[in-house]
């Protein structure tokens, strides 16, 4: 079970948001608030749905932040605690799947997010730094994008095959799959896309 708190602009605001997540079974709304004067920095959740809130308002929030805004701004960052953007409009079950992934360490964009925030990377301003390249044609699957963030913590197959309980050779299928699908020769190149992907947390 999720334990999840949410704060808005108004109670009421709140108040409906945890009435649409009611009935999804992998969360437990643990707080509720609205009107806040100050957002609690350390709540004993796992993640934080917040909506009508400024990103600055958010600053410190040590769980992974929903936040429910109008759009994401350009100079937004992944290095926030935030860690999805959705439109005013989401339905329930994409708050409660983005939720999810974000308790487990995802950071999620929205299909246009993803392509919107590849063209305004600061890669951008250096011309020729990394060429042009679609998103994914094929997803990864859970497993490997576990795999992949694996690799972005420095593990080798080895180690990937032990915290997996796989073989070596399973582990090192996983990865060639992983560069397959993400178009990458080497393993840090496959990472530095998964980051720019927003597939990797950062």
């Amino acid at each position: 079970m999720i334990r999840v708190a949410i704060y808005a602009d108004n109670l009421p605001r709140a108040l409906r948001l945890a009435e649409l997540l009611a009935d999804d079974e992998r969360l437990e709304i643990f707080d509720t608030r609205g009107h806040l004067r100050s957002i609690p920095r350390n709540p004993p959740v796992d993640v934080v749905l917040a909506a009508g809130l400024l990103p600055g308002d958010l600053s410190g929030v040590a769980p992974p932040v929903v936040l429910i805004a109008p759009e994401i701004p350009r100079q937004a960052s992944l290095r926030s605690s935030i860690r999805a953007w959705l439109p005013e409009d989401a339905l329930p079950a994409e708050i409660g799947a983005s939720l999810v992934a974000a308790s487990h360490g995802f950071t999620l964009l929205t299909r246009d997010q993803a392509r919107r925030w590849l063209k305004t990377t600061a890669f951008e301003h250096e011309p020729g730094a990394f060429p042009a390249e679609p998103l994914a044609q094929e997803a990864l699957t859970p497993r490997e994008l576990q795999v992949l963030r694996m690799m972005a913590d420095g593990s080798g197959n080895k180690q990937i095959a032990a915290r997996l309980a796989i073989s070596d050779h399973t582990a090192k299928f996983h990865v060639a799959q992983v560069l397959a699908k993400l178009r990458a020769g080497t393993r840090a190149e496959a990472v530095a896309i998964g980051i720019r992907r927003g597939l990797v947390p950062i």
